[in-house]
Order: C-alpha cells, then sequence, then structure tokens
C-alpha cells in the first residue's frame, strides 16, 4: 500500500514534467525551425505589426532582424535550462523517492530553479512582455502569445508552489 508520503513525492515527480518536458520540447521545437519562427512569430510581434498601431504606444517597436534572432535565442536558452534542470530535478527526486526527507529536499531545489525559469520566460517573458511591452494582447488574429505563455507557465508556478510548499513530518 502507498503511503501518503512516497504519494506526495510522487505528485511532486509528476508535476515535475511539466517544466521539464515543455523546456527540453521548446529546444526541439526553437532549433528545428528556428527562421521560421524568427520570421512569423518573433519578428512580428517585437516590431508590433499586429498592433491597433497607437504611435503612442509603438514607438517602442524594435524591427531589427538580428534582433528578432537573440530574443529567440534568449527564450531558447531559458527554455532549454528548464528542461535540462527539471531533467537533473527528476532524476534526483526519482532517486531520492524513498529516502530521508532532508535528500528528497535537496532534490527538489533542481526543481525549483526549474520552474522558476519556466515562470520566468513563459510567465513574465511572453504573457507580460510580449503581451503588454509589445501590446500582444492587441493582435487581430489571436492572443496565442500571452495566452500560450499563461498556458505553460501556471503549471509550472503550481509544480513550484507545490515543491515549496511540501514539508514532511520528521
Amino acid at each position: 500500500m502507498l503511503c501518503y508520503k512516497k504519494s506526495q513525492r510522487l505528485a511532486i515527480i509528476a508535476m515535475a514534467l511539466f517544466p521539464t518536458l515543455w523546456g527540453l520540447l521548446a529546444l526541439l521545437n526553437n532549433t528545428s525551425g528556428f527562421a521560421g519562427t524568427v520570421q512569423y512569430a518573433v519578428q512580428p510581434m517585437l516590431a508590433m505589426t499586429d498592433t491597433y498601431g497607437n504611435p503612442a504606444q509603438t514607438w517602442r517597436a524594435i524591427e531589427s532582424l538580428w534582433v528578432a534572432k537573440v530574443a529567440l535565442g534568449l527564450i531558447t536558452t531559458v527554455e532549454t535550462l528548464a528542461g535540462v534542470l527539471g531533467l537533473i530535478a527528476l532524476v534526483k527526486l526519482i532517486r531520492t523517492i524513498s529516502a530521508p526527507y532532508a535528500d528528497f529536499q535537496r532534490a527538489k531545489a533542481w526543481l525549483i530553479i526549474s520552474c522558476t525559469l519556466a515562470v520566468l520566460v513563459w510567465g513574465v517573458g511572453f504573457a507580460v512582455i510580449a503581451g503588454d511591452y509589445f501590446l500582444a494582447w492587441q493582435s487581430k488574429q489571436t492572443l496565442a502569445t500571452q495566452i500560450g505563455g499563461l498556458i505553460y507557465a501556471i503549471p509550472c508556478f503550481l509544480t513550484l508552489l507545490l515543491a515549496v510548499a511540501h514539508r514532511e513530518e520528521p
């Protein structure tokens, strides 16, 4: 029979799949379609081409192709770090599933860092900076940038909360 302590640990391990898989799949997707993502997603968003066109807001648009490439490179780097650190966390968490609490707690530190990076890139980067600074919320076609960022950030944020709040009786 599964004990309560082990079921809590299994829940944390399962939730660790969010930043891990999304981060690693982002690496695969961003590197396999880098030029297209720059051309069709990042550059138009930075250039604010799909906004209401209010000059009082669009003064901050960035039209440079090299900036779009650097931005996607930075996004890919942070997403990849979230995935790699999440994978390290998964391995360490699985190895310590039956170990003393202090060992499992140390393994969670990798997950906490992974989730923090995930929340920063998808929550702060996509939902806040892309969404509000570059006005992605004004998109006439879709709100995919901001909503997509939140779809990725929220489970990672919940995983972060779970990992930080998790405590065990000695």
